[in-house]
């Protein structure tokens, strides 16, 4: 099979955005914002960029989130980050932007300029466990500093007229004060709802997340409550939501080609088998990440698209042989040539 001149492929290079979203009563309300699904596409270094945000829209989440935005880069209006903070009104409503740093002055004047370009609510990460985050005191070592993490959603709050929300973890570590402390302090200033991902800042994502505790917090708090953590099914997603008290559900790493996802999730938590992707379907999601992206940042997108398109491929036959040839491409038209091939079953490539 050969799927490059098939109806499909015409149809998503397009552009037109598919339909997905069935009728669902919302129950996660952000400040004015009423979501049209529980399940949210998480921030993502290098994919939530608006084109993977676009296709996770399409195929029913209810909100999707900018890349974790520098405060201080932000600050100073370079194009660079500005270019972070890409979307369409017409499609991305609400348009959520998140903020990473450590000073409350910074991080008001940030929020001002992400609201002066469209954003529609303003996420402060006190969650991110990457190293170079931690070291410089950002993230989830917020978690180490209660007092601060407070005086920066206080002053957050106080720069904007939209509705600033958290994302957090536990704790910096078993034993210290955590979250459980920080929301009635969060809501108090103004905060409308907290991601909460069940893991401590010293555990990254090793072990498990703990929805026990995430429960415990959600039924504990006035405060609007997103889970997050350990969920990589659709099943995953509706239990967490289903047992634990949530508001709703944060999906990461789980999405990474995969934004059907989402649509599995709404299908389950309406009590339907989730519909497995085709072929075919796979087949356009991966072509329509690429044509969106190459059109968003150019020839550029060559690059980013060695590790995007092997997400959608990875569990076909030669995936292997796949990504030893599409990181020898330098043009999109190139690898979009061995992406056919990879789903036609061409045995060029298979390993």
């Amino acid at each position: 099979m050969v799927f490059s001149n098939n109806s499909w492929a015409q149809s998503f290079s397009s552009g037109a955005t598919p339909s997905l979203k069935p009728s669902l009563t919302a129950s996660l309300t952000i400040g004015p914002w009423v979501l049209s699904s529980p399940f949210i596409l998480a921030p993502m270094a290098g994919l939530t960029n608006w084109p993977f945000r676009r296709l996770a829209l399409a195929y029913g989440a209810g909100l999707t989130v900018s890349e974790m935005v520098s405060s201080v880069a932000l600050s100073f209006r370079g194009s660079k980050t500005l270019g972070l903070l890409k979307t369409d009104p017409t499609i991305e409503k609400p348009f959520c932007v998140q903020l990473f740093g450590r000073e409350p002055e910074r991080l008001a004047l940030a929020a001002q300029v992400a609201a002066d370009q469209g954003a529609d609510i303003i996420d402060l990460n006190f969650g991110c466990p990457a190293k170079k985050v931690v070291h410089s005191g950002h993230g989830v070592a917020l978690l180490k500093d209660l007092d601060l993490a407070v005086a920066i959603a206080k002053r957050t709050v106080q720069a904007v007229k939209i509705p600033v929300t958290v994302k957090t973890r536990l704790a910096w570590a078993p034993g210290w004060p955590g979250v459980q402390e920080l929301a009635p302090r969060l809501e108090a200033v103004g905060v409308k709802a907290i991601t909460l991902h069940g893991r401590y800042g010293v555990q990254g994502f090793t072990g498990e997340a703990d929805w026990a505790k995430i429960a415990h917090f959600a039924q504990s708090v006035a405060l609007p409550v997103i889970g997050s953590g350990d969920v990589t099914t659709a099943y995953d997603a509706a239990r967490l939501l289903k047992s634990t008290g949530v508001k709703g559900i944060m999906i990461g790493r789980a999405a990474r080609g995969r934004p059907w996802l989402f649509r599995d999730c709404l299908e389950v938590l309406a009590g339907l088998e989730p519909t497995p992707p085709s072929r075919e379907e796979k087949m356009a999601a991966a072509y329509r990440h690429a044509t969106f992206l190459e059109a968003e940042i150019g020839p550029r997108a060559a690059f980013l698209l060695r590790t995007v398109l092997m997400w959608y491929v990875r569990d076909l036959p030669g995936a292997a042989a796949f990504r030893a040839a599409i990181n020898r491409e330098e043009k999109v038209a190139k690898q979009l040539e061995l992406l056919t091939q990879a789903f036609s079953g061409d045995p060029l490539i298979e390993s």
